[in-house]
């Protein structure tokens, strides 16, 4: 059964810009994420929803493809006004209640990095713009991947664990009309970064996110996907193409790094100097955040080594790498 897909572009304050809610008017009216908690993204939802004839209690279900808040801030919202269930991967949950701390869990790593103290407190000092979303658990269906959402008249969705982007990270596709609403794990003008993490539940550990990345990639070049409705932006086409010019890109990036590590024995906030040497805030940890993934799978599948000095890793690339 073909299912009635509804996009609905909401404004946020980040540089990815506005995001994609889709609205599924199939029973039980399924709203996939929904924005971010501000005046003018609650505003231009309800305004959306208006336009399709569907009023905000009308709303059943909203499936969140991940915690960050631009997909799922209005989530709680929606819970409270309609009394909605939230779709959402078990792992996305603990960072959406009030405890969770974003830089808390990545302290350490930022400090393993070799980053300075003060771009260390610039990081600190660089707020969210946006309040932090917590979803109350009683509203919350969690799930791991591989479920199906049903809809009354047949129509379906199936759930995909697409972890790299977050550790939780769900895409859902349609096998009917083989659509993939793609959450932020691909984006039609944008690479997708992927994001440090502490691979839960050892949280000494950095969740190995390019590796996570790179096989949830070649899985979507598998499938049969007419189209895919990312986060942001416009549709993609032709899904594949996307997909080998991501692989593509990150192949470089690793080989980048290896050659750099060639000349010289550098730690990680080192290295994000040598690609991104302006960026500051934010913008400086999500270039850390990058470095990291890409040199742990350098490291795991043995093409760099990695040693600590006075607590920061230090990186270089193997001799029998090098000839």
């Amino acid at each position: 059964m073909a299912l009635n897909i509804n996009k609905i572009e909401v404004p946020t304050p980040y540089r990815s810009g506005p995001a994609n809610a889709y609205l599924i008017k199939n029973s039980p009216l399924t709203l996939i994420d929904p924005g971010p908690e501000t005046v003018e993204a609650l505003n231009s939802l309800k305004e959306g929803l208006l336009s399709l004839d569907v009023a905000v209690k009308d709303i059943e279900r909203v499936v969140v493809t991940h915690y960050h808040s631009d997909h799922s801030g209005l989530a709680a919202w929606l819970m409270k006004e309609a009394q909605a269930r939230v779709v959402i991967h078990k792992l996305e949950i603990r960072k959406l209640t009030p405890a969770y701390s974003y830089y808390q869990e990545r302290l350490p790593f930022l400090i393993e990095s070799g980053l300075p103290a003060g771009e260390l407190n610039e990081i600190l000092q660089d707020r969210d713009p946006v309040v932090k979303p917590v979803l109350p658990p009683s509203f919350i269906d969690a799930v791991v991947g591989g479920e199906v959402l049903h809809f009354a008249d047949g129509g379906s969705l199936r759930v995909l664990h697409m972890p790299g982007h977050t550790s939780g990270h769900i895409c859902l596709y349609n096998p009917v009309g083989r659509e993939l609403f793609a959450g932020d794990f691909l984006l039609k003008h944008i690479t997708p970064n992927p994001v440090m993490e502490a691979d839960y539940p050892d949280f000494s550990r950095r969740n190995p996110a390019l590796k996570q990345y790179l096989a949830g990639l070649k899985r979507i070049a598998n499938m049969d996907v007419r189209i895919c409705l990312p986060g942001h932006g416009e549709n993609i086409d032709d899904c594949r193409s996307l997909v080998e010019r991501y692989l593509e890109h990150h192949r470089q990036r690793l080989e980048v790094l290896q050659n750099i590590l060639v000349r010289k024995k550098m730690n990680a906030y080192q290295l994000m100097r040598q690609l991104y040497p302006k960026i500051k805030g934010f913008q400086a940890f999500l270039g850390i955040s990058e470095v990291f993934a890409h040199l742990d799978y350098l490291q795991e599948t043995g093409r760099i080594t990695r040693e600590r000095r006075k607590g920061i890793a230090i990186y270089y690339r193997n001799v029998q790498e090098s000839k």
